[in-house]
Formats: C-alpha cells, sequence, structure tokens
C-alpha cells in the first residue's frame, strides 16, 4: 500500500518541482518577452509528456508573470510560446510527428503568405525551415528513449527534440506577431518592426546553440540515467 501510494505522489512531486523551476527561471528575462525558462522547455515535455508539461508551463509561466507584474504583451507571447514548446517536446518524444509537423505547417503558411513573410528577411527564419524537416526523424528517434539503445542515437534524440522544441516557442512568438498581426498594436512603421524581427532572429540562433549545448552536457546524461534506473517512466502523459 505504501510502495502504491508513493508511486502516485512521485509524478505530482515532480510536477511541482518543474512548476517551481519554471516560475523561477521565467522571472529572469534574457531580452523582452523571452525569459531562461525556454531553456527549461525540451526537459519538461519530455519528462512530462505534452499534458502535463503545458500544465506546467502555463502554471508556471502565469505565476512568474504575475509576481513580477508584466505586461499583456508578456503573458501573450510568454505562455503561449512556452506551452507549445512544451507541448512540442512532450508530442516528438511520444512519436507523434502530425501533430507537430501541422502545427508547424500552418504557422509557416499563414507566415510566408502575409506580405511582410515575403519583406522580412529569410535568414530570420531558417531555423524554423530546418526544424520543419527533422520533426518525423526526430519522432522516429525519440520512439528509442523508452527502451535500451544506442547511446548515440539516444543523445541523437534528446538534440533534436530539444531543437524543435525550442525552435517551435520562436515560431508560435513569430506567428502571434505577423499573422496575427500583434505587430499593429506594438509597431508604428515596418522600419521598427523589422529592427524588433532582426534583433530577435538574432537572439533566437543564439538560443538553438545553447539549447545544443544543454541538451548534450544536462539533458542526456539526466535522461539516460532516469531511463536506466527506472525511478520514473517518461513521459509521465
Amino acid at each position: 500500500m505504501h510502495l502504491k501510494t508513493l508511486s502516485k505522489s512521485r509524478p505530482v512531486a515532480i510536477v511541482a518541482v518543474f512548476a517551481a523551476l519554471h516560475v523561477v527561471m521565467d522571472s529572469i528575462p534574457i531580452y523582452p518577452f523571452r525569459e531562461w525558462a525556454v531553456y527549461l522547455e525540451p526537459l519538461e515535455g519530455i519528462l512530462l509528456g505534452p499534458r502535463l508539461g503545458i500544465l506546467t508551463a502555463v502554471t508556471g509561466g502565469s505565476i512568474s508573470r504575475a509576481v513580477v507584474g508584466a505586461n499583456l504583451f508578456s503573458f501573450i507571447y510568454g505562455v503561449t510560446g512556452e506551452s507549445v514548446g512544451v507541448a512540442t517536446a512532450g508530442l516528438v518524444a511520444k512519436g507523434r510527428w502530425r501533430i507537430v509537423a501541422a502545427l508547424y505547417a500552418f504557422m509557416l503558411t499563414a507566415y510566408f503568405i502575409h506580405p511582410y513573410g515575403v519583406m522580412l528577411p529569410l535568414w530570420a527564419m531558417l531555423d524554423c525551415l530546418v526544424a520543419f524537416l527533422l520533426i518525423y526523424p526526430a519522432a522516429v528517434l525519440s520512439r528509442n528513449l523508452f527502451r535500451e539503445i544506442e547511446i548515440k542515437r539516444f543523445a541523437a534524440a534528446i538534440v533534436l527534440i530539444s531543437f524543435i522544441s525550442t525552435v517551435a516557442h520562436s515560431l508560435t512568438m513569430i506567428f502571434i506577431l505577423i499573422p496575427v498581426g500583434m505587430y499593429k498594436v506594438e509597431f508604428g512603421a515596418f522600419e521598427a518592426l523589422y529592427y524588433a524581427f532582426v534583433v530577435g532572429a538574432a537572439g533566437s540562433y543564439i538560443e538553438d546553440a545553447v539549447i545544443f549545448a544543454l541538451s548534450i552536457t544536462a539533458y542526456f546524461p539526466l535522461l539516460l540515467f532516469l531511463q536506466r534506473s527506472k525511478i520514473i517512466s517518461f513521459p509521465l502523459s
């Protein structure tokens, strides 16, 4: 009976820990509408799964922004982007690539058929296009996350999921800014939008490099340990 209770309470404790971590990391800004929690999203998605991952991201992101008194834009961009990023990691880890591919395709299509999608630099979207092409290979590799596998393939799966998840966050913010039309509220002229978009794109590429390093040095050894030790069976949802 005691073991059953412990088994049921363990996922609750893990979710609580990640929600608290999300609050702390989301309270530390990197640059406007971007907080350190972006580097936690892939791990949240892989461990917690899409449902519990979204719950954790929404809870942690909302609490942190309420505490620091963030503006409405931070809620719209931040909480939405973090939720999509976490959900993407969870879905790809479960091999459900069609949902992620459809979401990517919808947002990319909406961006490129918008007039500004042609006027803004293509290089700023290259990581989004590359991530879109890697969704299916990542989902195929991720099936090996849940059993004993060859180390290099396990590492590759973690790297790909982390990259796709982080880029999904960026793409969601771009979708809100351009196709949804938030730029009309934030920027009075195309020149101002262009400058903000280019600076944000440069920051996204830096995030891609950081998440690559984190996935190799932190996520991979942690997830490999959890998978082999059987402490928890992930994803939890």
